[in-house]
């Protein structure tokens, strides 16, 4: 197959001159998509949120570049199909993106798609591909669409098999799939045994086993190549697991020797007083020990401190979903116990409107039949409106008594977790000043260590072979001195700095789960409210649309 020629290139709108993603078009293309008629014009008044946008469709734009994106970080799907795109990229910063559409564009390589963790649905149908690569670490993947490109080559197509997630492969109408000696679909069909639609159809038992006779050398081939890489994907997973699971309890990097390692990292004053060899080097081994001691009490307390703060949350969470579940236990009887009286009460209503029908209702006098069904009428009418009445004071209710409970509910349990975030913070703390000491205790006998080798090689007529850095000392005692606190001084910085880090991401991380606490409640709240009010609105209109005929006749 030849490049790609798209069917679409001649419906692309001509009006746009072709360009970049810009705010404006962002903001035109949201409003657009979203609500209509009133809300779409309330929504114009109000100011737009980029930031809280989803969902986006950018179609038929004439964009030449994939830009400007990162100022809706809560994006998780994507349209750019039917434009002029020819490069992926400018997406890493859009990591709760789950589909993204490429299609119909000029893209040639697959590519800057490896921070999309989030992925599930990819479509670069109706592009210039000449090769599947660049798409193994999008490990949700559930569907790929490649169609319609300029594909070429088999090589690549067995990095899909470590997407387990992967159900749907579309690779029709390349080069590759119109070869007859190698059957694409049998191919994929033994190559990825956990695809179960290629070309959208289901891939059956007999296809994988006839995929398996005639592709058994090529899939020998690639599991001896795939066996290494998995021990070296496996291990490198458990080391993000595990920086992961560090993170969460603020102690990353304290659980070996790295923050002893990065003090003396460009750190040319202690490299100097370490160079007169054997002692020097036995003062920092020492050191290292004491240090590695401190950080490992804060990487363990770090840990234990984050599943004591886990059980909270999730007693907490508990504690949340069961208020929850209670309260909706009481609406759902409130709320059928709504309906079946206004079933009642709307069967009655039309059963009266329908007896009036035909009845003089513009009269100044009725007769007796007619004002005895009038005030049966409103009395319906008034028992209606008791009824909605109660129930929307009983639903807000405990709506409200909801909302209380859970405003207490998180108070307290901010101030819960905000004590033991104190408390591990206070504790690292103490093992911080113990560190500190280590190192004024260390430059110390450093020094010590270093004048007398000075003085020793000066006597011994040796100056000569003292390090460059430390000869000035034999003019100035104060060299070695002054190079020891320069050297003091940096690793404090570094040691004040891990302290100011752990204690700043643990605080704000308080910040955060309180304040989304609080913020999901406010929108759990607004949203049953409204829930509740369109619910009762809806069958007081079709209450009310009943009584259309007469309601100029009813009481007020």
């Amino acid at each position: 197959m030849g490049e790609t020629t798209l069917s679409t290139d001649t419906s692309f709108n001509k009006e746009l001159e072709p360009g970049v993603i810009s705010n404006e078009m962002l903001t035109k293309a949201i409003l657009e998509q979203g609500h209509k008629g009133e809300a779409g014009r309330l929504a114009q008044l109000n100011q737009l949120h980029l930031e809280t946008v989803t969902v986006i469709r950018l179609e038929f734009q004439n964009i030449l570049k994939i830009d400007h994106l990162w100022v809706m970080k809560n994006l998780e799907v994507l349209s750019l199909s039917f434009n002029k795109i020819d490069k992926i990229e400018n997406l890493s910063r859009l990591p709760k993106l789950k589909e993204l559409n490429l299609s119909f564009n000029f893209i040639e390589k697959m590519e800057n798609l490896e921070k999309l963790e989030n992925l599930r649905i990819l479509s670069l149908y109706g592009n210039r591909i000449t090769r599947v690569e660049n798409v193994d670490k999008l490990e949700r993947l559930v569907i790929l669409s490649v169609g319609r490109n300029n594909i070429n080559t088999l090589d690549g197509l067995e990095r899909l098999r470590f997407l387990k997630d992967l159900r749907s492969l579309n690779l029709a109408e390349n080069p590759i799939a119109q070869a007859q000696d190698k059957p694409l679909r049998l191919y994929l069909a033994t190559l990825l045994p956990h695809l179960k639609y290629y070309e959208y159809v289901l891939i059956r038992p007999a296809e994988r086993d006839a995929g398996k006779d005639k592709f058994q050398r090529e899939l020998i081939d690639i599991l001896e190549h795939e066996r290494i890489e998995i021990i070296e994907r496996t291990k490198a997973a458990k080391e993000r697991d595990d920086e992961i699971r560090l993170s969460k309890s603020f102690v990353e990097h304290l659980n070996g020797h790295q923050l002893f390692e990065s003090l003396f990292q460009g750190d040319p004053e202690g490299a100097a007083l370490l160079s007169i060899g054997a002692e020097a080097v036995d003062l920092k081994n020492d050191y290292r020990n004491e240090a590695y001691s401190f950080t490992q009490n804060i990487y363990k307390m770090g840990l234990e401190q984050q599943e004591k703060r886990q059980a909270e949350i999730e007693l907490y969470s508990r504690c949340i979903r069961d208020e929850r579940k209670k309260a909706q236990l009481q609406g759902q009887t409130i709320i059928k116990n709504f309906l079946e009286s206004y079933k009642s009460l709307y069967k009655l209503a039309k059963d009266i409107v329908g007896a009036l029908k035909g009845r003089d209702l513009n009269s100044k006098t009725y007769n007796a039949e007619t004002e005895k069904l009038l005030d049966e009428l409103n009395l319906c009418k008034s028992g209606f409106n008791s009824l909605f009445e109660d129930t929307w004071h009983t639903l807000m209710g405990f709506e409200m008594q909801l909302f209380e409970r859970t405003e207490e509910g998180n108070s307290t349990f901010e101030n819960t977790i905000k004590e033991m975030t104190n408390e591990f913070i206070e504790m690292a703390q103490g093992q911080f000043v113990l560190l500190r000491e280590a190192e004024i205790n260390f430059s110390d006998a450093l020094v010590d260590t270093v004048q007398q080798f000075v003085t020793f090689k000066a006597a011994s007529g040796q100056a000569d072979q003292l390090p460059d850095a430390l000869k000035e000392s034999l003019d100035d005692k104060d060299v070695i001195s002054n190079m020891a606190a320069g050297m003091r001084d940096q690793h404090m910085q570094q040691i004040d700095a891990r302290e100011d880090k752990l204690i700043t991401r643990s605080r704000n991380w308080v910040k955060e789960l309180c304040d989304d606490l609080q913020n999901s409640e406010i929108k759990r709240n607004r949203a049953k409210v409204l829930e509740i009010t369109y619910f009762l609105d809806q069958h007081r209109q079709s209450f009310m649309s009943a009584l259309d005929e007469v309601a100029n006749k009813l009481e007020v």
